[in-house]
């Protein structure tokens, strides 16, 4: 993953407003002249809602219009991702995405859509990290405990992740890949079921968000033994090296949010989406609120969106190849 990225979570976000209120005027006839719509293919209250709900907010004000979060949860994202697509190209109507729709297109064997040929991407948002974790009873202390500790127990040797076929399973494949041994991968329904499974024992070690997390290793109940995003540590946890410390360069993984509006919008329209959302994440007090919630603020061009999607898709498409994982 290229640096630019710097791939959610603890709080709840119900009770927020899902509009937010016009407040500048415009010359008669500038976009926006109407609400626009964002679409979120994640239940309320999920981190990304809230997250979406916060730039939703800043964005209405800036607009002048009320940017109206829609939810539309069910089935990986895809009714959402194809009703969205098929709306009209006029910058009325976008979607939040996360790196989970850019690699559940190569998790089908006829992927169920494009998202590059589908949409045109507005603005990297956020990024989230993924951490290597073991329990504070754990004898593994440090990396090399575990490559060790995984050579030698091979298919004994057990790994946590929530669900197959998430940034976290796709980590725990890529660092067995670029690790040269070999071991077995557990799914769990839920980031609360991973942590008791790690806790207990029944996993030897996890790949997990840092956000469901971070209370667990604040007080000591689990240990992190590295960060995946590139070589940029995180500042909630300044002493955990990331993996490219550590020595494996190929293990750079972070969850991203970004916005997309449907193929063939005017590029005019675009920008000023994209103006937009760089106002508001460079509001200190919006900016704020979203570290809060563990992420890190990005943003950034029309193109950086467009280069981390396309790349991002090759990239896991790629992974998923070369871990044969069993397509649907």
């Amino acid at each position: 993953m290229r640096q630019k990225i710097a791939k959610c979570a603890g709080i709840a976000w119900l009770g927020w407003s899902c509009v937010a209120t016009a407040v500048a005027a415009k010359p008669e006839g500038e976009f926006p002249t109407r609400p626009i719509t964002m679409v979120v293919p994640f239940a309320a209250g999920n981190i990304a809602d809230g997250l979406a709900r916060i730039v939703a907010n800043g964005l209405g004000e800036d607009l002048g219009q009320q940017v109206i979060v829609e939810n539309r949860p069910g089935a990986g994202g895809i009714g959402a991702i194809r009703q969205v697509a098929g709306t009209a190209p006029d910058g009325y109507t976008m979607i939040y995405i996360g790196v989970g729709m850019a690699i559940s297109q190569s998790l089908f064997r006829t992927a169920p859509y494009d998202m590059e040929k589908s949409f045109t991407p507005v603005s990297i948002l956020t990024s989230n990290d993924v951490l290597l974790l073991t329990s504070k009873k754990s004898k593994l202390k440090n990396i090399q405990d575990v490559v060790r500790e995984a050579k030698a127990k091979g298919d004994r040797f057990t790994v946590g992740i929530s669900l197959f076929g998430t940034l976290q399973h796709l980590s725990a494949e890529l660092f067995k890949s670029t690790g040269n041994f070999d071991y077995t991968i557990v799914p769990f329904k839920s980031a609360a079921n991973l942590n008791t499974a790690l806790q207990s024992g029944d996993v030897d070690i996890a790949f997990e968000y840092l956000q469901p997390m971070y209370g667990l290793i604040a007080d000591g109940s689990l240990n992190a033994l590295a960060i995946g995003n590139g070589t940029h540590r995180s500042p909630r946890l300044p002493d955990v090296p990331t993996f490219t410390e550590l020595g494996y360069p190929k293990v750079q993984v972070a969850s991203w949010g970004m916005l997309l509006v449907p193929a063939k919008t005017p590029a005019a329209v675009v920008e000023r989406l994209n103006k937009g959302v760089q106002t508001v994440l460079n509001n200190p007090e919006t900016r704020a609120r979203l570290e809060n919630t563990g992420s890190r603020v990005l943003g950034g061009t029309t193109a950086q969106a467009r280069e981390l999607l396309s790349t991002e898709i090759v990239r896991w498409h790629k992974v998923i190849q070369d871990a044969k994982i069993e397509l649907q």
